[in-house]
Protein backbone atom coordinates (compact mmCIF):
# COMPACT_ATOMS: atom_id res chain seq x y z
CA UNK A 1 0.00 0.00 0.00
CA UNK A 2 1.41 3.40 -0.76
CA UNK A 3 0.65 6.67 0.37
CA UNK A 4 -2.41 8.14 -0.99
CA UNK A 5 -1.28 10.10 -4.48
CA UNK A 6 -4.07 12.04 -6.59
CA UNK A 7 -1.46 14.22 -8.35
CA UNK A 8 1.92 15.09 -9.40
CA UNK A 9 4.29 18.23 -9.42
CA UNK A 10 3.32 21.06 -6.73
CA UNK A 11 -0.46 19.87 -6.40
CA UNK A 12 0.77 16.78 -4.91
CA UNK A 13 2.96 18.81 -2.62
CA UNK A 14 0.10 20.71 -1.81
CA UNK A 15 -1.65 17.13 -1.47
CA UNK A 16 0.85 15.82 0.79
CA UNK A 17 0.11 18.88 3.55
CA UNK A 18 -3.34 18.52 3.64
CA UNK A 19 -3.26 14.81 4.25
CA UNK A 20 -0.58 15.11 6.68
CA UNK A 21 -3.80 16.18 9.34
CA UNK A 22 -7.13 15.01 9.55
CA UNK A 23 -8.91 18.47 10.67
CA UNK A 24 -7.11 19.71 7.44
CA UNK A 25 -8.47 17.62 5.58
CA UNK A 26 -11.41 17.54 6.37
CA UNK A 27 -12.06 21.16 6.02
CA UNK A 28 -10.31 21.14 2.59
CA UNK A 29 -12.25 17.99 1.14
CA UNK A 30 -15.31 20.31 1.77
CA UNK A 31 -13.96 22.83 -0.61
CA UNK A 32 -12.69 20.82 -3.12
CA UNK A 33 -16.09 20.20 -3.95
CA UNK A 34 -16.32 23.98 -4.82
CA UNK A 35 -13.23 23.73 -7.34
CA UNK A 36 -12.36 21.96 -10.77
CA UNK A 37 -9.45 19.77 -9.34
CA UNK A 38 -10.05 16.08 -9.79
CA UNK A 39 -7.26 13.06 -9.67
CA UNK A 40 -4.64 13.94 -12.92
CA UNK A 41 -4.98 10.84 -14.37
CA UNK A 42 -9.13 11.18 -14.86
CA UNK A 43 -8.13 13.43 -17.42
CA UNK A 44 -7.77 10.28 -19.58
CA UNK A 45 -11.50 10.24 -20.43
CA UNK A 46 -11.58 12.82 -22.66
CA UNK A 47 -9.35 11.38 -24.88
CA UNK A 48 -11.33 8.00 -25.12
CA UNK A 49 -13.35 7.48 -28.03
CA UNK A 50 -17.21 8.04 -27.66
CA UNK A 51 -18.97 8.90 -30.41
CA UNK A 52 -22.23 10.19 -28.67
CA UNK A 53 -23.39 11.12 -25.37
CA UNK A 54 -21.68 9.17 -22.96
CA UNK A 55 -23.90 7.04 -20.02
CA UNK A 56 -21.63 6.60 -17.17
CA UNK A 57 -21.97 4.47 -14.14
CA UNK A 58 -20.17 6.26 -10.64
CA UNK A 59 -19.43 3.57 -8.20
CA UNK A 60 -18.45 5.39 -5.00
CA UNK A 61 -19.94 8.78 -6.14
CA UNK A 62 -18.66 10.38 -2.56
CA UNK A 63 -19.85 14.34 -2.76
CA UNK A 64 -20.35 14.37 -6.47
CA UNK A 65 -16.61 15.54 -7.16
CA UNK A 66 -16.12 12.52 -9.85
CA UNK A 67 -19.61 13.61 -11.48
CA UNK A 68 -19.00 17.27 -11.53
CA UNK A 69 -15.58 16.19 -13.53
CA UNK A 70 -17.20 14.31 -15.53
CA UNK A 71 -20.16 16.67 -16.77
CA UNK A 72 -17.20 19.14 -17.48
CA UNK A 73 -14.89 17.13 -19.22
CA UNK A 74 -17.50 14.54 -21.68
CA UNK A 75 -20.67 15.15 -23.71
CA UNK A 76 -23.02 13.41 -20.97
CA UNK A 77 -26.36 12.43 -21.34
CA UNK A 78 -26.96 10.17 -18.01
CA UNK A 79 -24.74 9.69 -14.94
CA UNK A 80 -25.81 7.28 -12.81
CA UNK A 81 -24.60 7.22 -9.19
CA UNK A 82 -24.05 4.65 -6.49
CA UNK A 83 -23.35 5.87 -2.83
CA UNK A 84 -24.50 4.81 0.06
CA UNK A 85 -23.22 7.01 2.51
CA UNK A 86 -26.64 9.35 3.10
CA UNK A 87 -25.17 12.68 3.73
CA UNK A 88 -22.96 12.18 0.60
CA UNK A 89 -26.31 10.71 -1.65
CA UNK A 90 -28.12 14.36 -0.05
CA UNK A 91 -25.22 16.77 -1.49
CA UNK A 92 -25.30 14.81 -5.01
CA UNK A 93 -28.67 15.25 -5.14
CA UNK A 94 -28.07 18.94 -5.06
CA UNK A 95 -25.61 19.17 -7.49
CA UNK A 96 -27.06 21.38 -10.93
CA UNK A 97 -26.14 17.89 -13.40
CA UNK A 98 -29.12 16.89 -15.98
CA UNK A 99 -29.95 13.10 -15.99
CA UNK A 100 -27.95 12.59 -12.66
CA UNK A 101 -29.43 9.61 -11.03
CA UNK A 102 -28.47 8.49 -7.71
CA UNK A 103 -28.86 5.36 -5.65
CA UNK A 104 -28.07 5.51 -2.30
CA UNK A 105 -26.71 1.70 -1.98
CA UNK A 106 -23.46 0.31 -2.73
CA UNK A 107 -22.83 -2.98 -5.77
CA UNK A 108 -21.39 -5.60 -4.74
CA UNK A 109 -21.41 -9.34 -5.84
CA UNK A 110 -24.34 -10.60 -3.71
CA UNK A 111 -27.53 -8.26 -2.38
CA UNK A 112 -26.02 -7.99 1.43
CA UNK A 113 -25.26 -5.73 4.43
CA UNK A 114 -21.56 -5.15 4.80
CA UNK A 115 -19.24 -3.32 7.43
CA UNK A 116 -17.74 -0.74 6.54
CA UNK A 117 -14.93 1.05 8.70
CA UNK A 118 -13.83 5.04 8.56
CA UNK A 119 -12.03 7.13 10.49
CA UNK A 120 -13.45 10.07 12.68
CA UNK A 121 -11.20 12.61 14.41
CA UNK A 122 -12.46 14.45 17.51
CA UNK A 123 -11.54 18.28 17.61
CA UNK A 124 -12.98 20.15 20.71
CA UNK A 125 -15.61 17.95 21.84
CA UNK A 126 -16.77 17.58 18.08
CA UNK A 127 -16.57 14.79 15.80
CA UNK A 128 -15.70 14.95 11.92
CA UNK A 129 -16.15 11.72 9.72
CA UNK A 130 -13.35 11.48 7.14
CA UNK A 131 -15.89 9.62 5.28
CA UNK A 132 -13.64 9.38 1.91
CA UNK A 133 -11.97 7.23 4.00
CA UNK A 134 -14.03 4.16 4.39
CA UNK A 135 -12.71 0.92 3.84
CA UNK A 136 -14.55 -2.93 3.90
CA UNK A 137 -11.08 -4.09 5.87
CA UNK A 138 -10.07 -2.26 9.48
CA UNK A 139 -6.67 -3.95 8.88
CA UNK A 140 -6.36 -1.51 5.13
CA UNK A 141 -7.42 1.68 6.85
CA UNK A 142 -5.47 1.28 9.74
CA UNK A 143 -2.67 1.32 7.26
CA UNK A 144 -3.46 3.83 5.26
CA UNK A 145 -3.84 6.13 8.38
CA UNK A 146 -0.29 5.26 9.32
CA UNK A 147 0.70 6.44 5.50
CA UNK A 148 -1.23 9.22 5.18
CA UNK A 149 -1.77 11.43 8.48
CA UNK A 150 0.45 12.50 10.92
CA UNK A 151 -1.26 13.58 13.48
CA UNK A 152 -3.26 11.12 14.37
CA UNK A 153 -3.49 11.11 18.12
CA UNK A 154 -7.25 12.08 18.62
CA UNK A 155 -8.30 9.76 15.49
CA UNK A 156 -11.01 6.50 16.55
CA UNK A 157 -12.40 3.99 13.96
CA UNK A 158 -15.58 3.54 13.14
CA UNK A 159 -17.82 0.37 12.35
CA UNK A 160 -20.86 1.15 10.36
CA UNK A 161 -23.25 -1.24 7.57
CA UNK A 162 -23.76 -0.07 4.02
CA UNK A 163 -26.36 -2.10 1.44
CA UNK A 164 -24.91 -3.10 -1.29
CA UNK A 165 -26.61 -5.14 -4.68
CA UNK A 166 -25.80 -6.66 -7.70
CA UNK A 167 -27.01 -4.76 -10.42
CA UNK A 168 -28.35 -7.36 -12.88
CA UNK A 169 -30.30 -5.12 -15.75
CA UNK A 170 -29.84 -1.56 -16.48
CA UNK A 171 -32.14 0.03 -19.57
CA UNK A 172 -29.50 2.03 -20.13
CA UNK A 173 -26.51 1.49 -22.62
CA UNK A 174 -23.04 1.97 -20.54
CA UNK A 175 -20.26 3.76 -22.32
CA UNK A 176 -18.03 4.48 -19.20
CA UNK A 177 -17.59 2.80 -15.42
CA UNK A 178 -15.65 4.80 -12.52
CA UNK A 179 -15.10 2.54 -9.79
CA UNK A 180 -13.93 3.90 -6.34
CA UNK A 181 -14.47 1.82 -3.74
CA UNK A 182 -11.21 1.73 -1.13
CA UNK A 183 -10.29 -2.07 -1.39
CA UNK A 184 -13.76 -3.31 -2.78
CA UNK A 185 -13.47 -2.94 -6.51
CA UNK A 186 -13.36 -6.25 -7.47
CA UNK A 187 -16.74 -7.23 -6.13
CA UNK A 188 -18.34 -4.35 -7.70
CA UNK A 189 -16.85 -5.95 -11.16
CA UNK A 190 -18.48 -8.51 -10.69
CA UNK A 191 -21.68 -6.85 -9.34
CA UNK A 192 -21.70 -4.85 -12.50
CA UNK A 193 -20.33 -8.21 -14.61
CA UNK A 194 -23.64 -8.35 -16.84
CA UNK A 195 -23.36 -4.63 -17.87
CA UNK A 196 -20.00 -5.40 -18.67
CA UNK A 197 -20.70 -8.33 -20.79
CA UNK A 198 -23.60 -6.70 -22.63
CA UNK A 199 -21.89 -3.25 -23.13
CA UNK A 200 -18.34 -3.39 -23.25
CA UNK A 201 -17.78 -0.23 -21.75
CA UNK A 202 -14.25 1.70 -20.61
CA UNK A 203 -13.50 1.47 -17.10
CA UNK A 204 -11.59 3.73 -14.53
CA UNK A 205 -10.66 1.63 -11.30
CA UNK A 206 -8.93 2.78 -8.51
CA UNK A 207 -5.92 0.73 -8.27
CA UNK A 208 -5.67 -1.67 -4.72
CA UNK A 209 -4.84 -4.97 -4.27
CA UNK A 210 -7.30 -6.95 -5.65
CA UNK A 211 -6.16 -5.29 -9.26
CA UNK A 212 -4.84 -8.18 -10.81
CA UNK A 213 -7.96 -10.18 -10.19
CA UNK A 214 -9.82 -7.68 -11.60
CA UNK A 215 -7.47 -7.56 -14.67
CA UNK A 216 -7.47 -11.49 -15.00
CA UNK A 217 -11.58 -11.22 -14.83
CA UNK A 218 -11.99 -8.72 -17.85
CA UNK A 219 -9.20 -9.95 -19.72
CA UNK A 220 -11.75 -12.90 -20.73
CA UNK A 221 -14.19 -9.99 -21.96
CA UNK A 222 -11.48 -8.55 -24.12
CA UNK A 223 -10.47 -6.06 -22.08
CA UNK A 224 -6.49 -4.81 -21.42
CA UNK A 225 -4.93 -2.41 -19.04
CA UNK A 226 -3.52 1.02 -19.39
CA UNK A 227 -2.47 4.08 -18.09
CA UNK A 228 -2.98 7.54 -18.66
CA UNK A 229 0.08 9.82 -19.29
CA UNK A 230 -1.10 12.90 -18.45
CA UNK A 231 2.20 14.65 -19.50
CA UNK A 232 1.67 13.35 -23.10
CA UNK A 233 -1.87 13.31 -23.33
CA UNK A 234 -1.87 9.63 -24.19
CA UNK A 235 -2.22 5.96 -23.07
CA UNK A 236 -0.11 3.56 -22.42
CA UNK A 237 -0.35 -0.12 -21.87
CA UNK A 238 0.85 -1.11 -17.97
CA UNK A 239 3.86 -3.31 -18.13
CA UNK A 240 4.63 -3.68 -14.71
CA UNK A 241 3.78 -0.68 -11.77
CA UNK A 242 -0.01 0.36 -11.63
CA UNK A 243 -0.46 3.92 -11.62
CA UNK A 244 -3.52 5.46 -9.24
CA UNK A 245 -6.30 4.70 -11.90
CA UNK A 246 -6.36 1.60 -14.17
CA UNK A 247 -8.37 1.79 -17.34
CA UNK A 248 -9.15 -0.99 -18.54
CA UNK A 249 -10.24 -0.92 -22.04
CA UNK A 250 -10.95 -2.72 -25.84
CA UNK A 251 -9.62 -1.63 -28.92
CA UNK A 252 -12.02 0.49 -29.85
CA UNK A 253 -11.99 2.75 -26.70
CA UNK A 254 -8.46 4.48 -28.42
CA UNK A 255 -8.10 7.05 -31.02
CA UNK A 256 -4.72 8.06 -29.44
CA UNK A 257 -1.49 5.96 -30.30
CA UNK A 258 -0.78 3.98 -27.59
CA UNK A 259 3.08 3.33 -26.03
Amino acid sequence: MKRSKTNTGFLYFLEKIVRSHPFLYFIIRQLIRYTNIFEEDADGVSFLNFNKKVNIIDVGASDGISAKFFSRKLNVNKIICFEPNKSYAIKLRKLNIDNLIVNEYGIGQFNKYHKIFFPRYKLLSKNFDLITYAYYNKQSLKKRINLDFKFKKNISIIESKIYLKKIRKIKTKIDLIKIDVNGHESSVVKGLSNIIRRDKPALIIETGDDIQIIERYLKKHGFEKYLFLKKYNKFAKIKKNYPLNTYFLQKNHLKLRVT
